[in-house]
């Protein structure tokens, strides 16, 4: 799997599962994973698939209320138990904290989201230039590959420092990339990474005027791989085979969102 080492922790069982449930936890992705909070339940078309993956696989889900990312990464870490969250990058650091399916769907295309009518930026910068100004406030989900990346220290070399203060250009929002998408249009953050295959929809769900904003190509600016389903390391491998033979065997599935 890209290459990267095997997983540090010993895995607990790798027995096939005697109980064919699975828990599911996640943080909001809207537009491809939401939470009604009148059902209590998840809808999007990442549940959709999900859903269908798990039937072909024997396996009934139980999706637990949204979490937080960073306590989801975090309780996901820790955990002994069985539990699996949808959609997340394959990145080095999680290699070695977690078990990963193969891909749900095809790569993202990270592209930086601007406003059309904002004069402070050029037709072409870099994420880094725009990164490195003060005058300009990047948006950001907590806990995502791209706190991971850009706003997080390199690894975590010293797990119990306390992490420093976000930067007063730093905005951190425990929402999805279509929160952030709003963010822009309103001008509450000037500018942020969204996945290009997804904009369309988000816009539309926020009831935004494409011609409101404008993309910025940013290439190499996150993760390469696509969504796959990511479980603790006491997920049995089988199970993680069993869900690999579903995902082959889906015809059409969501783009990677986070």
């Amino acid at each position: 799997m890209l290459g990267y080492a095997p997983a540090a922790r010993a895995v607990i069982d790798d027995a096939p599962p005697p109980n064919p449930t699975l828990v599911m936890v996640f943080a909001e992705q809207p537009p491809v994973l939401n939470w009604n909070r009148e059902t209590q339940r998840p809808y999007g078309p990442l549940v959709n698939t999900m859903n269908r993956v798990a039937a072909r696989a024997g396996l009934t889900l139980v999706w637990q209320e949204p979490w937080t990312r960073r306590r989801l990464l975090t309780d996901m870490d820790a955990s002994r138990q069985p539990l699996c969250t949808p959609n997340w990058a394959l990145t080095p650091d999680r290699a070695h904290r977690f078990k990963f399916t193969d891909p749900l769907g095809p790569a993202p295309d990270w592209v930086l989201l601007v406003r059309a009518s904002d004069p402070r930026i050029g037709q072409a910068p870099t994420l880094a230039e725009l990164l490195a100004r003060p005058d300009l406030v990047f948006g950001f989900s907590d806990g995502s590959w791209v706190d991971e990346r850009y706003v997080q220290p390199p690894l975590h070399t010293e797990p119990k420092a306390a992490p420093p203060p976000d930067a007063p250009n730093r905005e951190r929002v425990r929402s999805g990339q279509s929160t952030l998408v709003a963010m822009v249009a309103k001008g509450r953050i000037d500018f942020t990474l969204v996945n290009r295959l997804t904009l369309d929809r988000m816009l539309a769900e926020r009831h935004i005027a494409p011609a409101d904003l404008r993309v910025i190509p940013a290439p190499d600016a996150g993760p390469s791989q696509p969504g796959r389903v990511m479980c603790t390391l006491s997920t049995a491998s089988a199970l993680i085979d069993r869900l690999n033979q579903a995902i082959a065997e889906e015809a059409r599935v969501p783009v990677a969102d986070d």
